[in-house]
C-alpha cells in the first residue's frame, strides 16, 4: 500500500469532501454503541473459569468492537461526499477489518485480567491506536475514483497520533473507574471507556480525512459505482449495529445465567454450611435408605467421615437400640404417612446409649419423581437431665435433700390406691422442733438450717421399704409407713412402742457448729386403715391436730389423733359460722343482772350477751366468746353489745323508775386496742342520745398489760364525756398496782374466785379486804360479783364493800323482764291509799 504524501495541493488543484453532519453523528453513535458492547463483556470473561468459555468471550467482544470501528469508518466515508463517484475495493474493504478486530482483541485480553501491569496496559493502548489507524488507512486505500489520493505528512501523523493517545485513554479510562468503582459499578466504567473509544475513533477518523487530497485524473473513465457497493456499507454498518445489540442482549443473557448458577452456588454452599452448623445430626437417604448426605454432627455420632458414610446403607449402622425393628416401624409410618417421629435410645460411635429425639419425613421435588427422605437426630440427654433435676426439685427439699409435701402426698395416695398391700394400718406421724423460732432468732438462721439438717439425716435412717421420710415445711417433718399388726389396738400398742424410739433417736444431743442443743420435739400421730381410701387432706388435718395436741400439752410426749379432736375442731369451725350468721341476723340478745346496794335497791345492771340459737337453743357465753377471741368475731360482737347496750339506756330516760340506773357493758381487750374505739362510743352515745354518765365501761387487767399508755388515753377522752370505767376481775391478773394511781377508774370489782370463798374462812377474806381496802385509799367503790348467799353479803358488808352482784339478787334476764321488775318494785314501793 502506497501512501503519498502532498505538500502544496494549490500547485496540483486538489480538492477535498464535504461530510454529512447526520452520518457522522451515526458514526458516532455506532462506534459508542460497539465499544461499550465489547467493553461490558470484560465482566464475563473474568468471571468465566472454563479457559474456552473466556476465549469465546473474548473473540465475541473483540469482534463487536472490530466490527464498530469497521462500520464506523465507513459510515464516515459514505458522509465524505466527493465531486466524483467513488467505490469500493470488496476485498481490500473487507481485509481491513482484520486489524481494527486483532487492535479491540488486544485490548479485551489486558483489561480482562484482575491486575493488568503498566506495560500490557500501555502495549493494548498502542495496539488499539495502531489497529484503528492501520484499518482506516486500509480502507481509503481500497477507494476506487477518478483521482489521485494524497495525504497531508502532518495531519497524517497527527491522526495516527490521536489514534494512539486517545486508544490508550481508553484504556487507562476504564482501568481507573474499575479500580475506584470496582465490579459493583462495571457498566458505568465500560459505558465510560466506551465514549473514549468511540472519540479515539472518530478522532483519527476525521482528521485523517481532513489529512487527505485528491487529485483529479483528466480524462479519466470514472468507475462505475455499483448500487451493490452502497448496499455492502449498509449492510456492514447494520451487520456492526445488531452485532453490538446481540452482545449487549448476550452479555445479559449470561451474566443472569451466570447469577442464577451463583446463586444457586451460593445456596447450595450456603445449606451445606448451615446444616453442618446444626448441632443435632441431619442426613438424607435415597428410597434404599442409603446416605446421600450428612452434617459434621452425624459424622462425630458415628465416628466416621461424610465419604464414608455416604452411600452406606442405614441398615449397616448401629444408630439405635433394637435398630432394625426399629427401622421396619419407620419404614412403615413412611409408606402411610410419610413421617415419623418419637424418642429412641440412640448409639454413639462407642455404643453408649443416650435419649434422643428421632424425626424422619418424606422429600419430594417439585421437578422430579424422585423421592428423598430427611433424618433429624436431637441428643436430648441435657433436656432429660434437666427434667429430672426439675423433677427432683419438684418432689425434694433443697435444704434437707428429703422428700417434700407433694412426694409425702402421692405416697399416701398411692396407699389408699394399692390392691396388694400386706399390712391392713399405716401411721401418718408428724414433728414439730419445739421453740425452733427461739433458736433461729437467737444463734442464727444459719444453726437453725444445721438443725434441720441433721433431724432430717436421722429421720432418714428410719426410712424402710414401705416408709417414707419428708420434711413438709419450716421445722415440720414428717414420717409415713405401715404397721404389721392386724388390729386396731396391737397398732396403736405398736405405733407408740416406735413412735417412743423414733423420737429418743431424733431428740438425742445435736452439736451444731461447736454448739450442743438439747432438741425437743412435739409429734402428732394418726392411725390409719389406706384400704378406707381417705383423702390425703384429711390424713394431714387429724395428724396435723394429734400434732396440735401435743403443742398445747407441751411435754415431749408423742400424741394420738383421737376422733373427739375432730369432732370438737368441727364443732367449733361449725359454731364460727354460725356465730357470724348470729351477729348479722340478730340472734344475739342481752340480759341484764341487777346491781344492788346494802338496802338491797338495784342501783345498776350488768349486760351480758346470750346467744339464743335457732336450732341449738340459748348457747352459754363461756362456749362461744373464747371463739369469737380466736377468730376476730370478738370486734362485730363487741361492736353490737355497745350499740344495743346504749340503744337499751336510750329507752330508760323515757321511764322514771330507770332513770338513775348505772348500766356496765363489757368491752375485749381486742375491742379496746381499735385506735378509734372511743370515737366509736361517742358516736353511738350521741346516736341514741344516752347520758354519758349512766353508762360504765368494764374492762380487764390484761389490757393494762398490753398498751397501758394508749389505754390511759382514751380512758381520759371517754371519761372527758362523762363516761365511767370498771376494772373486771380484779386480782386475777398481773397487773402493776402503779397503773391503779394513774388509771381513771371509778369502780373495782371483786372476782367471783374471792367471793364464793368467803363464808369458808379461807384465804379469800384477807384478799377481798386488801382489794377493798385499796379501793377505798383510791377513792374507787367497790363491786362485788357472784354474791350467791346472805353470808357472803354480811362478810362483805363487814369488809366495807356495799354494792353487790349475784345471784341472791336475781339472774340475768332479758331486757324487757329486767323492765318489768323495775317497774313492778317501784309500784310495790309506792304508799297505798
Amino acid at each position: 500500500m502506497l501512501i503519498n504524501f502532498l505538500s502544496d495541493p494549490d500547485a496540483l488543484n486538489a480538492v477535498q469532501g464535504e461530510h454529512d453532519t447526520f452520518l457522522v453523528l451515526v458514526s458516532w453513535l455506532v462506534a459508542l454503541a460497539a465499544s461499550y458492547a465489547g467493553l461490558d463483556i470484560i465482566k464475563l470473561v473474568r468471571k468465566g473459569s472454563n479457559p474456552v468459555w473466556r476465549l469465546g468471550w473474548l473473540f465475541a467482544g473483540a469482534s463487536a468492537m472490530g466490527l464498530g470501528i469497521w462500520s464506523m469508518h465507513f459510515i464516515g466515508m459514505h458522509a465524505y461526499q466527493l465531486d466524483f463517484p467513488v467505490s469500493h475495493a470488496p476485498w481490500l474493504t473487507l481485509m481491513s477489518i482484520v486489524p481494527a478486530m486483532l487492535g479491540s482483541f488486544g485490548v479485551m485480553v489486558a483489561l480482562s485480567r484482575e491486575r493488568p501491569p503498566q506495560r500490557a496496559l500501555l502495549l493494548a493502548g498502542i495496539g488499539l491506536g495502531a489497529g484503528i489507524g492501520l484499518m482506516h488507512y486500509s480502507g481509503m486505500a481500497a477507494m476506487r475514483m477518478p483521482a489521485e489520493l494524497h495525504y497531508s505528512l502532518a495531519l497524517f501523523l497527527l491522526s495516527l497520533l490521536v489514534a494512539v493517545g486517545l486508544g490508550m485513554s481508553c484504556v487507562y479510562a476504564y482501568r481507573l473507574c474499575q479500580h475506584e468503582w470496582g465490579r459493583k459499578r462495571a457498566r458505568t466504567c465500560a459505558f465510560i471507556a466506551a465514549l473514549c473509544f468511540a472519540t479515539a475513533v472518530c478522532g483519527m477518523h476525521y482528521v485523517a480525512m481532513q489529512a487527505a487530497w485528491f487529485v483529479p485524473i483528466p480524462d479519466a473513465v470514472a468507475p462505475s459505482v455499483s448500487p451493490a457497493s452502497h448496499w455492502i456499507i449498509f449492510l456492514i454498518s447494520g451487520a456492526a449495529v445488531l452485532t453490538a445489540i446481540l452482545a449487549l442482549v448476550a452479555t445479559r443473557v449470561q451474566r443472569r445465567l451466570h447469577d442464577s448458577e451463583r446463586h444457586e452456588h451460593m445456596t447450595q454452599t450456603r445449606l451445606l454450611e448451615v446444616i453442618s452448623a446444626l448441632q443435632d445430626s441431619v442426613i438424607l437417604l435415597d428410597e434404599q435408605a442409603r446416605i446421600r448426605l450428612c452434617n459434621a454432627a452425624f459424622e462425630r455420632l458415628m465416628g466416621l467421615s461424610s465419604q464414608q458414610l455416604e452411600g452406606m446403607s442405614v441398615s449397616q449402622l448401629d444408630y439405635a437400640e433394637e435398630g432394625r425393628e426399629l427401622s421396619q416401624h419407620i419404614r412403615q409410618a413412611l409408606e402411610k404417612k410419610g413421617e415419623w417421629s418419637g424418642m429412641i435410645t440412640a448409639l454413639d460411635a462407642n455404643g453408649e446409649g443416650f435419649p434422643a429425639w428421632l424425626s424422619v419425613s418424606r422429600v419430594t421435588y417439585a421437578d422430579s419423581k424422585d423421592r428423598d427422605y430427611v433424618a433429624l437426630l436431637s441428643d436430648r440427654s441435657k433436656e432429660q437431665q434437666a427434667q429430672e433435676r426439675i423433677r427432683h426439685l419438684a418432689y425434694h427439699d433443697i435444704l434437707t435433700e428429703l422428700p417434700n409435701r407433694r412426694a409425702l402426698q402421692e405416697r399416701l395416695t398411692g396407699l389408699g390406691s394399692s390392691r396388694t398391700l400386706a399390712h391392713p394400718f399405716a401411721f401418718l406421724a408428724l414433728f414439730d422442733i419445739d421453740r425452733f423460732k427461739v433458736l433461729n432468732d437467737s444463734m442464727g438462721q444459719d444453726i437453725g438450717d444445721e438443725l434441720l439438717r441433721q433431724l432430717g439425716g436421722r429421720l432418714q435412717q428410719w426410712a424402710e421399704a414401705e416408709w417414707l421420710v419428708a420434711r413438709l415445711d419450716g421445722n415440720e417433718f414428717a414420717l409415713v409407713g405401715t404397721l404389721a399388726s392386724r388390729d386396731a389396738l396391737s397398732a396403736e400398742q405398736e405405733m407408740m412402742r416406735l413412735i417412743d424410739e423414733i423420737v429418743a433417736s431424733l431428740t438425742a444431743g445435736y452439736l451444731l457448729k461447736g454448739h450442743p442443743y438439747p432438741c425437743r420435739l412435739n409429734v402428732g400421730v394418726l392411725i390409719f386403715q389406706p384400704l378406707d381410701r381417705e383423702a390425703t387432706q384429711q390424713l394431714f388435718k387429724r395428724a396435723g391436730l394429734a400434732l396440735l395436741e401435743a403443742k398445747r400439752q407441751r411435754d415431749g410426749k408423742p400424741r394420738l389423733f383421737r376422733q373427739a379432736q375432730e369432732d370438737e375442731l368441727e364443732e367449733r369451725l361449725s359454731l364460727e359460722r354460725e356465730l357470724r350468721l348470729a351477729i348479722d341476723h340478730d340472734e344475739l340478745c342481752l340480759y341484764l343482772q341487777p346491781q344492788v346496794d346494802e338496802a338491797g335497791n338495784i342501783i345498776g345492771a350488768e349486760a351480758l350477751v346470750r346467744w339464743q340459737h335457732p336450732e341449738r337453743g340459748m348457747i352459754s357465753p363461756g362456749h362461744f366468746i373464747p371463739i369469737a377471741e380466736e377468730t376476730g368475731l370478738i370486734l362485730p360482737l363487741g361492736h353490737w353489745v355497745i350499740q344495743e347496750g346504749c340503744r337499751v339506756l336510750g329507752e330508760w330516760r323515757n321511764i322514771p323508775a330507770l332513770q338513775g340506773l348505772q348500766l356496765s357493758l363489757n368491752v375485749s381487750v381486742r375491742q379496746f386496742q381499735q385506735p378509734d374505739f372511743a370515737d366509736q362510743v361517742l358516736s353511738v352515745i350521741q346516736q341514741h342520745d344516752v347520758p354519758p354518765e349512766r353508762l360504765t365501761l368494764e374492762l380487764t387487767e390484761s389490757l393494762l398489760l398490753s398498751d397501758p399508755d394508749g389505754t390511759i388515753e382514751k380512758m381520759q377522752q371517754l371519761q372527758r364525756a362523762g363516761v365511767s370505767f370498771a376494772l373486771d376481775d380484779f386480782g386475777t391478773g398481773y397487773s402493776s398496782l402503779a397503773y391503779l394511781k394513774v388509771l381513771p377508774l371509778d369502780t373495782l370489782k371483786i372476782d367471783i374466785a374471792f367471793v364464793r370463798d368467803l363464808a369458808l374462812g379461807m384465804q379469800a377474806t384477807p384478799i377481798a379486804a386488801t382489794i377493798i381496802a385499796l379501793a377505798q385509799s383510791l377513792g374507787l367503790r367497790v363491786v362485788a360479783e357472784g354474791v350467791e348467799t346472805n353470808d357472803q353479803r354480811l362478810v362483805l358488808a363487814q369488809l366495807g364493800c356495799h354494792i353487790y352482784q349475784g345471784f341472791l339478787f336475781g339472774r340475768p334476764l332479758p331486757v324487757d323482764a329486767f323492765l318489768r321488775t323495775i317497774v313492778e318494785d317501784a309500784r310495790a314501793s309506792l304508799p297505798h291509799k
